[in-house]
């Protein structure tokens, strides 16, 4: 008996406690809050399905500088990743986030939202630059 009321009194609090957190989770939208919200739910969910490739780039961050044979080999095999992590934030990422806020404001672009994204993910500086400048060679290249 006393099982089925602790039961019980558990069910009814995770219930409490998930109508709670629904409510109070979601700000309202349009707000500076609710696009923060918004896209870090996107990003949060690229980043984990893409993880491998992010902390492959950020084991690279702080090298680019002074290159040396080994990151010359790593960045050779990071190639395909970044093109793959990039055709996907294109084609996932990018109409998520621009359907999220064309209610509220116009569209992002490719490059800057995807150089902001691996910011905030720990990528170093260095990397970005050199992502940045293969990413417009390769939408220019795309575009042909």
């Amino acid at each position: 008996m006393k099982q089925t009321r602790l039961f019980a009194s558990l069910a009814a609090a995770l219930t409490g406690a998930a109508l709670l957190s629904g409510c109070a989770t979601q700000p309202d939208p349009c707000t500076p809050e609710w696009v923060e919200w918004k896209s870090d739910q996107i990003f949060d969910q690229f980043a984990s399905s893409n993880i491998d490739t992010i902390r492959a780039l950020q084991r690279v961050s702080g090298d680019i500088d002074n290159p040396g044979p080994l990151l010359a080999i790593q960045l050779a095999t990071l190639a395909d990743d970044f093109t793959d992590l990039a055709q996907d934030f294109d084609r996932i990422v990018l109409p998520e986030l621009n359907d999220a806020i064309d209610q509220c404001a116009g569209s992002q672009e490719f490059m800057p939202a995807f150089s902001s994204f691996l910011r905030d993910e720990g990528v170093g500086e260095d990397v970005i630059v050199w992502i940045e400048a293969l990413g417009y060679v390769a939408m220019e290249q795309r575009r042909r």
